[in-house]
């Protein structure tokens, strides 16, 4: 469910759309109209037996009642019959381990392609190092047929009747659940609309209130943070371990913040740290791991986030400025990690400075090692706001680095900061960044606003200036019109994320468009908008 939105933000409605198109099934018992549903039946008889042979399954036992006492029978009458039955049965489980007869569920953060993770069933007969599962909850579309299979003991939990207990407050609740479920899943073929669209909207109300969406008006904006530690909970814990992370956030950009990727430690803080801007490596000692600390670094961070290790797609490699270690060992560490994961693409930061310390050649290696993606912070490209945010390059420089990342075919993601210098550098800003960006390849330019903290040498040299201010969030936005209306169009993507993308920004406009010259007469067209 969290995977809908993670990441965006999106109209309520449209989300609503989404939710009922995939059937929260979990949630679907709890609507109100079941009884209805059932009274309006021309078939109740065959529904009531059906329900009962449902519930057999979610209590794995037998439930006796005489098949003439089906006739004609009301939704009360059933549920004052089932319930106290199925209420008595769950009271007397106890299992506590995977044996015959114990109620499980395939683990969360299992990756095995036989059984989603989230189902439910019973042991029907347990094997050595697996057991055969009668499943009577799949996780997946509503009113799939359930079936028994046999599942590896690493991939099962038990599901114990204090979680249920926690689920549905008492046996009561675990019981009525159940009833309903079983009804609904009898009456699959007279689910209406109504149904689904309750299961999507309670489904909605419940992930605001527990902070997984903020509403803003009519538009719903996923909170990253909450919902990652719920996609990848033991990436999530990994992650917080003081022993193998030097901080929970390690800084990366927000494309790299997601269950797919795992991020690794190769430095420690930045080895530079002196952009007036930026606060973000302040009192952090850069370090530089051996290849022996990365190995055993690598090491038991595979260990720790165990089977989500399956669902990894990509590296980065952190801290602040990973491209200015030696080549050598930053090919050796690019090797072993490779080795490990197997990753489609491997990327890391870079400075302006750290790319020219690499010569073509040494670039082209890092590429054959898997290093396929650099995320540059290029700022500006005026050397006038360059020298006054303290970056120790020029355009030049910047385009000499591009033209060498550009011949060994690594793919450039650059960032630059509307707003930057203030008032009373912007035209130089823009000026010179249309300049410099005319006279660079890359693939992808992330717009960030500058958000400077208040303790940021940046923040005090502005304050300290009569002649310069910061600029407005208005004329930070009109900034950024003049250097579209400015920027040849190119084929770059070029983005502007608001808060459910990147939680820094200080943006209040947001897209995300191949900038081809039909996009772009859309994009200054819309641009107000």
């Amino acid at each position: 469910m969290l995977r809908q939105f993670d990441g965006q933000r999106i109209a309520q409605e449209k989300l609503l759309r989404k939710f009922s198109n995939h059937s929260l099934f979990s949630l679907l018992p709890c609507f109100d109209g079941i009884e209805s549903l059932f009274e309006k039946s021309d078939d109740k008889s065959r529904i009531a037996a059906k329900t009962i042979q449902a519930l057999q399954t979610r209590i794995n036992r037998e439930i006796n009642l005489p098949e003439n006492n089906l006739e004609d029978i009301s939704y009360s009458r059933l549920a004052s019959s089932l319930l106290p039955i199925v209420a008595e049965t769950l009271k007397k489980e106890a299992s506590s381990t995977l044996e015959t007869g114990a109620r499980v569920r395939v683990k969360l953060d299992s990756s095995a392609s036989y059984a989603k993770p989230g189902s439910e069933g019973f042991i029907v007969e347990k094997l050595e190092d697996a057991a055969k599962v009668k499943f009577y909850s799949i996780t997946g579309r509503y009113g799939v047929e359930m079936f028994t299979m046999e599942i590896p003991d690493e991939d099962l939990e038990v599901l114990g009747i204090d979680e249920l207990l926690q689920r549905h407050q008492d046996f009561t609740g675990i019981a009525q659940y159940f009833f309903n479920d079983s009804m609904l899943r009898a009456m699959k073929s007279q689910i209406d609309s109504s149904v689904y669209t309750f299961a999507a909207r309670t489904a909605i109300e419940y992930l605001v209130a527990e902070g997984f969406l903020k509403r803003e008006g009519d538009q719903l904006i996923s909170v990253p943070s909450k919902n990652f530690s719920v996609l990848a909970p033991r990436l999530d814990a990994t992650y917080r371990n003081e022993e193998l992370f030097s901080s929970h956030s390690l800084s990366s950009p927000p494309s790299e913040r997601k269950p797919h990727v795992l991020r690794l430690e190769l430095t420690t803080g930045c080895d530079y740290n002196r952009c007036t801007f930026c606060t973000e490596y302040a009192g952090m000692k850069p370090v530089t791991k051996s290849f022996e600390q990365f190995k055993e670094h690598v090491d038991r961070v595979t260990e720790s986030i165990g089977s989500e290790k399956s669902r990894i797609e990509r590296l980065f490699i952190g801290s602040g400025n990973t491209l200015a270690v030696e080549t050598e060992l930053l090919l050796k560490s690019l090797n072993y990690a490779a080795s490990i994961f197997e990753p489609q693409r491997i990327s890391l930061y870079g400075r302006t400075s750290s790319i020219l310390q690499k010569s073509v050649d040494d670039l082209k290696r890092l590429k054959e090692a898997g290093f396929s993606l650099i995320y540059w912070g290029l700022e500006s490209g005026s050397d006038e706001v360059l020298n006054y945010v303290c970056k120790d390059c020029t355009r030049a420089d910047m385009i000499e680095a591009a033209r060498r990342l550009a011949e060994a075919e690594i793919e450039v993601s650059a960032m630059m900061m509307p707003g930057v210098g203030g008032l009373k550098l912007s035209d130089a800003h823009v000026a010179g960044s249309i300049e410099l960006l005319h006279n660079i390849e890359i693939t992808y330019l992330t717009l960030l606003a500058i958000n400077p903290s208040e303790s940021s040498q940046y923040a005090r040299n502005m304050l300290a200036e009569a002649d310069n201010r910061h600029l407005t969030p208005e004329e930070v936005n009109a900034q950024v019109y003049q250097l579209l209306e400015g920027l040849n169009p190119s084929g770059i993507q070029i983005g502007m994320f608001t808060e459910e993308v990147d939680q820094v920004s200080s943006n209040t406009l947001r897209f995300n468009n191949q900038f081809s010259e039909s996009n772009k007469e859309l994009l200054l067209r819309d641009f107000w908008n």
